[in-house]
């Protein structure tokens, strides 16, 4: 094996190289297709051309140390595939760029809105009016029964079966965009040729040689040439069509059949199958130098993915074979990025948690656990059929999605807390400006009332973003088609429409609320101190939350000891789930901006610091500034000592309300035994719990980390989303780390 010779050539290519590669396609594919631009071309027509453009100049990249296929060269090294990732562009974004004065020229009035309603942080879209060019999902699994040749086949058969333009126009793309990549897989074989000229004993050459010559055209014939086309897929898909690939799926399920095959052969033993696949992992975990200082809103997010466990079909569990060899590379290699999903369920087998567990105790938290048993409710709830409910996939940071056949946005950020404080601060200033108004609770006499004008209010949020959304987002087609991308995703062809233009099985949105445990205590607070107890009258704790509560430390002693959400307490419980559920009905009430359900869910990103950074003092005790709850997180304001306060509390929420996923960070002692840690998740499964990002680490460990950081090379935790090692974060995303809650 030579991972060490690997890991350096990969990463001498992606820090330096592949930004000079990328560079040169733009500059070459741009001046090339705008010379060959007609404005009288639709965004189809401008796509093929985009399509073949790229597939001509492009040069395939093969390393010496890597037995795979799959670098054009377009897309540079810190990019999962967007068009304009971290301020690097590629040549992918022509179509989009060229026809983007199309998102404004549709309602500049509109536009202008919503521009003015993100800056003052109302929500967040990755994208214009649509999550545009990240966390999509490509779906191998046509190639894998069929090849490309098969989806070609069924392209050009409705092709032929329909007269109507739009259809045509839509199949068209889609089969000369499925040459181009057949093009490119030839081009590799190609480029194997003329090495082994120079190198004819290079074992990887030969290989590529052959296999590059028939597949993803023909279906993989072998487990390596089946784990070759999520790489070779993931970055041509990303070079032709500006996205973002964002999950190569459920490795252990849709290999699996590869690998039996493989070995009862005697093709690959289990031996070779590991050193594959550590390889491969190798190779996307070194995009990007993981001890760079991580300051800003994603310094170190590739939003690359893939899911272990879970269920099968019937519910059964899955752990096999590829499950341990995926888990061992992954701990043995230190792998940060592919980020690696772990469904499981109350049920799931106890290797498998230990398994999954072993390296989260010791202080190396890659993984995201996934509950089953609460994730699976929720999307049949939802809509979903039982069988794609079964099948869903995690991707992204924490995107809960059907597998590769609904639309479900995973960067829908709602931000609740912005509603809450214009409506506790009286930001009467500012609501004309963002053309939305709230109500505010000065004047209430009850309760009943200030939690009336809290969800009115709210639902005046999710009104206008679905508004702007439903009339923004259908423009999307005509500024940048994804003809490829559609080809394979579920029911697209059959519908003989692209992705976007609302062609996938379901078109569902989910909304992903940020603020919802702080809106609770505030609200508790404000309960308990002016009208249950009434200690306070609700003009007093408000003057003390617009002063910043300068002046007022007993009363904000008062408010942040009041009970609240994660205490387990009888109260906050009944009242987060009274909360919950009214949002739900909110949604529920919506009609996304393709025909489908809005699905609510509560997750928050960085947003916890650079959002609470601009976020007023709230009720709950929040200072002017500070952190915000992430997801469904208890604040760190309520210093709450036992973990089982805070799964009582999960457990208490209504969880088939929440198809949108929730995230939840948990800090347990870095000395929890292994039978302990899957006593807590099985008992967690039982709960609303959905992602549940697990550090086990004592506060000590990290302020000698802080201080000794060379003794803690593999210290990584997770941080929103994503892991990273402690000491690579800068000081102040090491200071949030810190002062999260740790639990008994």
């Amino acid at each position: 094996m030579k991972y060490n010779e690997l890991r350096n050539e990969i990463k001498n290519y992606y820090s330096q190289t592949s930004y000079e590669n990328a560079k040169k396609y733009l500059e070459v594919g741009t001046k090339k297709l705008d010379e060959l631009y007609d404005k009288r071309m639709s965004a189809y027509d401008m796509k093929v051309l985009q399509y073949k453009t790229i597939t001509d100049i492009m040069n395939p990249v093969l390393f010496e140390n890597a037995p795979f296929y799959f670098e054009t060269g377009i897309i540079p090294g810190f990019s999962d595939g967007a068009r304009d990732y971290h301020g690097n562009k590629h040549i992918g974004g022509w179509t989009y760029w060229k026809n983007y004065h199309k998102f404004i020229d549709q309602d500049k009035n509109l536009w202008e809105l919503t521009n003015r309603q993100r800056s003052e942080l109302f929500y967040l879209i990755c994208g214009a009016y649509n999550d545009d060019a990240q966390h999509f999902l490509v779906n191998y699994r046509p190639i894998f029964e069929k090849g490309l040749k098969g989806v070609y086949a069924d392209a050009e058969f409705a092709l032929n079966n329909t007269n109507d333009a739009a259809e045509k126009q839509f199949l068209s793309a889609v089969c000369e965009g499925l040459l181009c990549v057949k093009r490119i897989s030839e081009k590799f074989a190609d480029r194997a040729d003329e090495l082994l000229i120079s190198q004819p004993d290079n074992i990887n050459l030969k290989r590529i040689s052959i296999s590059a010559r028939r597949c993803p055209w023909e279906k993989p014939k072998s487990f390596y040439e089946a784990l070759n086309t999520y790489a070779f897929m993931r970055k041509v898909i990303g070079s032709l069509e500006g996205i973002g690939p964002n999950s190569f799926g459920r490795v252990d399920m849709d290999l699996l059949p590869f690998y039996v095959e493989d070995i009862k052969s005697g093709k690959i033993t289990k031996d070779e199958a590991f050193e594959l696949v550590s390889q491969f992992l190798i190779i996307f975990d070194c995009h990007y130098d993981h001890d760079m200082k991580m300051e800003s809103y994603a310094d170190h997010e590739l939003e690359n993915t893939y899911v272990l466990g879970g269920c099968d079909k019937n519910g059964e569990p899955i752990f096999n074979d590829l499950t341990k060899i995926f888990l061992r590379a992954n701990d043995e290699e230190k792998i940060i990025f592919p980020k690696i999903k772990c469904r499981f369920s109350e049920n799931s087998p106890k290797e498998y948690f230990d398994m999954i567990d072993e390296p989260v105790i010791h202080g190396t938290s890659t993984i995201l656990y996934q509950n089953d048993d609460a994730s699976i409710p929720a999307l049949i709830r939802s809509g979903i059929s039982e069988e794609d409910a079964r099948d869903y996939i995690v991707s992204g940071c924490w995107g809960m999605n059907e597998n590769c056949c609904g639309t479900q946005d995973g960067a829908y950020y709602t931000n609740l807390l912005k509603v809450f404080e214009y409506q506790i601060h009286n930001r009467t200033d500012m609501m004309e400006k963002v053309g939305m108004h709230f109500d505010s609770i000065d004047n209430a006499e009850n309760f009943e009332e200030v939690y009336k004008i809290t969800c009115d209010n709210i639902n005046t949020l999710f009104k206008e973003r679905n508004r702007i959304t439903a009339i923004g987002g259908r423009m999307w087609e005509q500024v940048d088609p994804l003809p490829i991308f559609s080809s394979l995703f579920g029911d697209c062809i059959k519908n003989r429409r692209d992705f976007t233009n609302g062609g996938a099985r379901y078109n569902d949105e989910c909304y992903m609320c940020v603020g919802f445990p702080n809106i609770v205590d505030s609200l508790l607070a404000i309960k308990t101190l002016c009208f249950d107890k009434k200690k306070y009258t609700l003009k007093e704790i408000l003057n003390a939350v617009r002063n910043n509560w300068e002046g007022y430390d007993e009363m904000r002693h008062d408010a942040v000891h009041c009970c609240g959400w994660g205490d387990g307490s009888e109260e906050s419980c009944a009242f987060a789930k009274k909360f919950n559920t009214d949002l739900y009905n909110m949604l529920s009430d919506l009609t996304g901006s393709f025909g489908g359900r809005v699905n609510l869910g509560h997750l928050t990103y960085t947003e916890i610091r650079f959002w609470g950074e601009k976020t007023l003092a709230t009720p709950d005790g929040r200072y002017n500034g500070d952190y915000l709850s992430q997801g469904l997180t208890p604040s760190r304001l309520k210093k709450i000592p036992f973990v089982t306060d805070v799964i009582n509390s999960m457990a208490a929420l209504d969880k088939t309300e929440l198809a949108g996923d929730n995230v939840l960070n948990i800090i347990l002692p870095g000395t929890t035994p292994l039978d302990v840690c899957e006593a807590f998740l099985r008992t967690a499964a039982r709960t609303a719990v959905e992602s549940l990002q697990l550090n086990c680490v004592s506060k000590e460990t990290l302020l000698d980390a802080q201080k000794h950081p060379e003794k803690y090379p593999d210290l990584i935790v997770r941080v929103c989303g994503f892991s990273a090692k402690f000491t690579s974060l800068s000081p102040e995303w090491q200071q949030e780390v810190i002062t999260r809650n740790f639990y008994e």
